[in-house]
């Protein structure tokens, strides 16, 4: 072999929107890239119009690609066929089922995140002791796969013009999270106000903020002369399972980015031998795609030194994982300070 392919990075923006709709097929995944495209297929604003007031509020904040699902049902198992509908997707980088912030649907979308190496935007529930609640029942397994803001938004009502409702700030949220990864990238941490909204369904200040974050919740708060704007951006998890590694939203949505890239870009090795030859072919074609992570502006630090690290060889993987057709891949970037790295692993198995 002359050498391996480079390693592609994989999309982070692409977004799935699941969620109740009157109108539109049902437990499928259907491509919409603007509000125009998503009403030729699910129609308009109607009674039971969640999941259009999210597509709209995606867009409106800079969204450009998203998979919607009309749920067919009510309840859990229902979520779960609609979440199911977007397993054919291959890019799926965010999640958000707008209008669904029970319990049952936050632990379904977390679990279902986890599984796909997305991230779920959470929509907060109309009180703050529901949405602490709900954010506590996935703490311990969520790992950083998961954020909300809390409080509800009040957007323009569709079905009275001269009205406003409130509504759930998922989909706004995704919007400017997937803007910000094609502006500034998925490291960067999202600093614009939200657009389609015309206020809060409650006030926080910065020490209910600071409460709240205790908790794993961000809140969206009104600045003068900024808008409505995320204040925080922690993941419900905050760190507390695994240090302060996962805490930050940019920090986990980079390393989902890192580890899926690198784990598609190592397809190649599956066809050759698991020994020292192939080992440092990996290591040099990884070294590589975090470099162009690096001059990106990725990390922190001013040398590759100070940034990052790959190591893949035996002090990584056993003789035993040898035997099993499996090579361990570890590496580990710096994120906010030079040198201090969070690291993740890849196991890669021969077939």
């Amino acid at each position: 072999m002359s050498g391996p392919p480079p390693i592609d990075g994989v999309a982070t923006s692409t977004t799935g929107l699941v969620g109740p709709s009157p109108r539109g097929p049902t437990n499928q995944a259907v491509l919409v890239t603007s509000l125009a495209d998503y009403e030729r297929i699910f129609g308009g604003a109607r009674a039971g119009h969640d999941l259009f007031l999210g597509a709209e509020l995606f867009f409106e904040n800079g969204g450009r690609r998203a998979w919607a699902v009309r749920l067919g049902g009510q309840g859990r198992a229902a979520i779960g066929r609609g979440l199911a509908a977007l397993d054919a997707i291959d890019d799926l980088g965010l999640l958000c089922l707008p209008g669904l912030s029970g319990r049952q649907a936050v632990a379904a979308a977390s679990a279902y995140a986890r599984s796909r190496r997305a991230f779920y935007v959470a929509e907060p529930a109309g009180t703050r002791p529901a949405t602490i609640a709900a954010a506590a029942a996935i703490r311990a397994a969520d790992r950083g796969h998961a954020a909300v803001w809390f409080p509800r938004v009040e957007v323009r009502d569709p079905l009275q013009p001269t009205a406003t409702s409130r509504f759930g700030s998922s989909a706004a949220v995704a919007g400017l999270l997937a803007r910000t990864d094609v502006d500034r990238g998925v490291w960067a941490f999202p600093q614009a106000a939200l657009t389609g909204v015309t206020g809060l369904a409650a006030a926080i200040d910065p020490h209910g903020a600071a409460l709240l974050r205790r908790d794993g919740v961000n809140v969206l708060r009104l600045t003068p002369g900024h808008g409505i704007v995320p204040w925080g951006s922690r993941t419900i998890g905050g760190g507390r399972d695994s240090g302060e590694e996962w805490k930050y939203v940019p920090v986990r949505r980079t390393a989902l980015y890192l580890e899926e890239s690198i784990d598609r870009g190592l397809e190649w090795a599956a066809f050759e031998p698991n020994d020292e030859p192939t080992w440092t072919q990996i290591r040099a074609v990884v070294a590589a795609f975090l470099d162009q992570a690096f001059q990106a502006g990725a990390f922190a630090g001013r040398t590759p030194e100070e940034s990052y690290f790959v190591r893949c060889g035996l002090e990584t993987t056993t003789q035993r994982d040898i035997e099993n057709g499996v090579v361990i891949v570890e590496v580990g970037f710096a994120p906010l300070r030079p040198a201090e790295f969070v690291v993740f692993r890849i196991r890669h198995a021969w077939d």
